[in-house]
């Protein structure tokens, strides 16, 4: 019997030492707190301390994803699970996030020239997740407290879209809160009118999905603040551009190769790390009419290409990243 724990003993103890070894050969600048109580290290990048700028062109989004009244457990509807992935991809590294990105996800409704642009700055967030859920909860944080903002600093001009925009955001809580119990599919020939456990279930769990996002938005009436590292600016393209120094890349198949234009422009700046470097891509419908008639014009923008094919912009984001890293 005295055995047992001295062997106990020398078995945890290596596996301590391994453990503890391993946690102290990762160096880090900047540690925060998730949601979910881990602590997320922040990457240092002492290589490139250059600034990097990601735009992600979005149009046709709906004013159910510009006012935050979207479903976090189903994120296809409006789309909202690609800027999630577009901002996992932008900022987010093995272990750390990269202080060195600020993601811009410009959203247009209906063609609209002017957008509302979502800053998400890796410098500055804390407490963000990689995963898709903790993502949109964010964006939904930082657009509902837009919302709120406005209401109190609208102009005589804008009085009308903000009545808009109050009398969406009571019908969507009215809905939200709605009880709706269909008859169901399946009755029990024992109980009619009866539910299934399974169809229970099912309604329960959309009862307190709805209930949750009818709280967050009332929540919001009174928290005007977005998330720290988030902001939310109402801006046309051409202004965004103006925002930014050094070199700016449009994403296109019929481009020039990007690794040859990097390389080419690295051995003309040679090792000046204070050069900026902006990234423009489109969405799942790309870029319009209009958009491109403004990049072509801009004489800063040099349109490259990462292959033939069309690819995710997650998947984008992340091989201009593999290209930028290796310079």
């Amino acid at each position: 019997m005295a055995i047992y724990p001295i062997a106990m003993r020398a078995f945890v103890i290596p596996l301590i030492l391994i453990q503890t070894t391993a946690f102290t050969t990762y160096h880090t600048t900047h540690v925060g707190s998730s949601r979910f109580g881990e602590e997320i290290r922040y990457a240092s990048t002492n290589q490139h301390q250059h600034e990097r700028n990601i735009v992600v062109l979005s149009h046709n989004v709906s004013h159910h994803v510009l006012d935050g009244h979207y479903d976090v457990n189903y994120l296809l509807k409006g789309r909202v699970d690609v800027l999630c992935r577009c901002i996992n991809s932008a900022l987010w590294i093995s272990k750390g996030i990269r202080k060195d990105t600020t993601i811009y996800l410009m959203l247009f409704p209906n063609n609209s020239e002017i957008g509302t642009t979502i800053e998400v700055s890796g410098r500055e967030v804390i407490g963000l997740n990689p995963d898709e859920r903790t993502i949109a909860l964010y964006l939904q944080r930082a657009l509902l407290a837009a919302n709120r903002r406005e209401e109190h600093t609208t102009d005589n001009n804008d009085i009308e879209n903000q009545q808009q925009k109050t009398t969406r955001q009571e019908a969507e809580i009215e809905r939200l809160l709605a009880t709706d119990r269909r008859r169901p599919d399946t009755i029990n020939p024992n109980k009619p009118g009866s539910l299934t456990k399974s169809q229970r279930r099912m309604l329960r769990k959309d009862r307190m999905a709805r209930q949750a996002m009818a709280r967050r938005i009332k929540r919001s009436s009174g928290d005007s603040s977005p998330p720290q590292g988030f902001a939310i600016h109402h801006e046309t393209l051409i202004e965004r551009l103006e925002k930014f120094d050094g070199k700016i890349l449009k994403l296109d198949e019929l481009g020039k190769s990007i690794s040859d234009v990097l390389s080419r422009r690295s051995n003309a700046n040679g090792s000046d790390d204070n050069i900026s470097t902006s990234i423009i891509l489109g969405d799942q419908i790309g870029y319009t009419l209009c958009d491109e008639e403004i990049l072509l014009k801009n004489e800063n923008i040099t349109q490259v290409s990462l292959g033939p094919l069309s690819l995710l912009t997650s998947q984008c984001i992340t091989i201009v990243h593999h290209y930028l890293d290796a310079q």
